[in-house]
């Protein structure tokens, strides 16, 4: 990627937060919300639209993605509920099935147990920019050109912060501050001591509670993969309802 003209190069709020039920979004006019769900959610997003997706369309109410799908006619209807793929719909949250055969040049419709409420929740936020491990450096990039004080909306898990999702954050604000000064809230701070001391070694990352959900099911390879860095360079963005690039 081309580097950051000087004059976007600005310091810069980053705050972070552990699960999307406490952001406060009477407070997000003016801000950057990057909004991550590691594992899975924003990891697929990313995914599809770099497989070629036309458009993802989070939706938080399952029914609600089920009438829209169906209103929509040649689409695909993706989801998940605990992590298992929901009866009736066309894939889950594995980014594995979300193949250029699959998807590339469909819309997909998305509903996940914590990821598309985080998205959602994020709307009235002045740019809305999805975050991975995938797509780690493109989206520090892209919010420090934006040039507003940057929101790291994690989903978290049930309500709680979830670590996987603290590493990601830990990682993406490590690399906003390659590119500018920032000042960064208690827990942005803790989010980069996290990626930091287990950025070389999951093995403290793999006790935690959602890591280890998934390794009961079986989808220890989605792990790995959804925790690879810098995979793209796209940066999603939802914007009225529609996340693309």
């Amino acid at each position: 990627m081309p580097p950051i003209p000087e004059d976007k190069i600005l310091s810069i709020n980053i705050k972070t937060y552990g699960s999307f039920v406490k952001l406060p979004v009477n407070h997000l006019a003016g801000h950057t919300v990057i909004s991550i769900d590691v594992l899975r959610s924003s990891s697929c997003i990313v995914w599809g639209l770099v497989n070629g997706a036309s458009k993802i369309i989070p939706v938080d109410d399952l029914g609600s993605a089920v009438s829209i799908a169906s209103r929509m006619g040649d689409c695909v209807l993706a989801g998940e509920r605990g992590a298992v793929l929901i009866p009736g719909f066309d894939i889950g949250n594995s980014p594995a099935e979300y193949t250029e055969a699959r998807v590339g040049g469909k819309a997909v419709v998305i509903s996940t147990t914590n990821g598309t409420g985080a998205i959602c929740k994020s709307e009235s936020a002045s740019n809305v920019l999805i975050g991975s491990m995938l797509n780690c450096t493109a989206v520090a990039k892209r919010a420090v050109e934006l040039g507003n004080d940057v929101i790291l909306m994690c989903a978290g898990t049930g309500g709680e912060f979830s670590a996987d999702d603290i590493y990601a954050a830990g990682a993406i604000a490590s690399a906003i501050q390659t590119l500018t000064d920032a000042e960064l809230c208690d827990l942005t701070r803790v989010s980069c001591l996290v990626y930091d001391r287990w950025k070389e070694d999951r093995t403290e990352l793999s006790k935690t509670k959602h890591y280890k959900r998934l390794v009961s099911l079986g989808l220890e390879s989605d792990i790995n993969f959804c925790l690879t860095r810098d995979l793209t360079d796209i940066v999603p963005e939802y914007k009225n309802g529609v996340i693309e690039l």
